[in-house]
């Protein structure tokens, strides 16, 4: 299913949610194919894996150490492909987009039934404001 949805996903475009002025997204990071192995992860930058975030803004660095390999990430719910790491050979990419709430997953497009990962977005905490 995986292999499916990945190499069937039509690209989305123009992501973008708005931020309080002077606000920067929340950082995941990507990495794939470390001394080109078969493994890919995104994670905090305290190197806790991702699971479950909620919706909103975020900046992906996108680091990716092999050439036989690529980080892909898409929208099992939405079913659509949001991106292709598309680093020329060995190097970092940074994606800022939203995310709005669903399940996603993320592979290798060459190996994804071996490279692949999964994380839920819940939907954004609710705010209350008072007045008085």
């Amino acid at each position: 299913m995986r292999k499916s949805l990945l190499a069937a996903l039509p690209f989305a475009a123009g992501l973008a949610l708005a931020l309080p002025a002077g606000a920067q997204p929340p950082v995941l990071i990507g990495k794939v194919g470390l001394h080109n192995a078969f493994r890919i992860s995104l994670t905090f930058p305290n190197g806790q894996l991702v699971r479950s975030i909620p919706a909103g803004t975020y900046t992906i660095v996108v680091h990716d150490y092999s050439r036989l390999h690529n980080f892909a990430l898409g929208s099992a719910t939405a079913n659509v492909r949001i991106f292709t790491g598309s680093v020329p050979g060995i190097g970092t990419r940074t994606y800022t987009l939203a995310l709005s709430p669903g399940t996603y997953v993320y592979a290798c497009s060459a190996h994804p039934s071996v490279m692949h990962g999964t994380f839920v977005v819940t939907p954004p905490p609710s705010t209350t404001t008072t007045t008085g």
